[in-house]
């Protein structure tokens, strides 16, 4: 016989596991403005750049934001967030001859420019020469890190931390390059020298990796402005030291969300 809810008792169990299935679903796609373990992008978008020999693959950075046009209650607020997409499966082991350490860092903030030309659409925003500057820069900071003696965890952090507080000459580039409050940055993959890799899971808007919020920004001001992916595998802290800062690798990357959020899209969530 039915029951009263015109479902048999086989199918009700299967009736409930769809309907919880819907509900993370349609939970999955909304994200609080103030929880920083998530963002729901006002506007996203990603560029894919080469990270050989380690990838064999191109692989590809994620940047987006969501904004509040209310924030802490005294002005807008924008929540970025960032990560990587990559097919772990295609890492190079013969690649792997000492200790090292990926790392993924975002800029964001005091730089309008439209990307384009080469080192992954940089020089289209500060020329050739700044580009080169910039990426010997963070090897020579990074070189020196290792070959101090001193105890660090992450080499790119340590390195970008040196540098917001003591800004290396750039002649080229000009002081806006280094013109931020913070520089966050995600280590993605250790390597070992017996040749195993601990490669972090690829991100998502529902997994990013780094999210921070940038005050008296509106989503239409975040819009214009350029992201640098600064990218680098470098040694870690019980790995031989290179012999010069070329053997660091540095990679840059730069990107710009969507130029025209719809309007009156600035929420503000709770």
């Amino acid at each position: 016989m039915a029951s009263s809810s015109g479902l048999s008792p086989v199918a009700r169990p299967w009736v409930l596991l769809l309907v919880l299935a819907l509900l993370q679903c349609s939970s999955a796609q909304f994200c609080s403005f103030w929880n920083n373990g998530c963002i729901d992008p006002l506007a996203q978008t990603a560029v894919s750049f080469n990270f050989q020999p380690l990838f064999t693959d191109p692989i590809y950075l994620y940047y987006g934001f969501d904004a509040s046009s209310s924030g802490k209650g005294e002005g807008p607020m924008t929540k970025t967030g960032f990560w990587l997409r990559y097919e772990d499966r295609h890492v190079n082991k013969d690649a792997i001859e000492h200790n090292k350490t990926s790392e993924v860092a975002l800029r964001v903030g005091n730089m309008t420019a439209t990307p384009s030309g080469t080192h992954n659409g940089c020089d289209g925003i500060w020329g050739f020469e700044c580009s080169n500057e910039l990426k010997s820069a963070v090897q020579h900071s990074m070189f020196h890190l290792a070959s101090s003696g001193f105890y660090y965890d992450r080499p790119l952090q340590k390195t970008l931390e040196h540098m917001l507080l003591s800004p290396p000459d750039l002649p080229h580039c000009g002081p806006f390059v280094l013109d931020v409050a913070t520089i966050p940055v995600q280590d993605f993959a250790k390597e070992g020298t017996d040749q195993n890799v601990t490669v972090m899971p690829s991100g998502s808007g529902s997994h990013p990796w780094q999210v921070w919020y940038l005050d008296d920004m509106t989503a239409h001001q975040q819009a214009s402005q350029v992201a640098v992916g600064i990218i680098t595998r470098g040694p870690t802290y019980d790995s031989p030291p290179p012999i010069s800062p070329d053997e660091i690798q540095v990679e840059l990357v730069c990107l710009q969300a969507p130029q025209s959020p719809p309007s009156g899209s600035s929420k503000g969530h709770d």
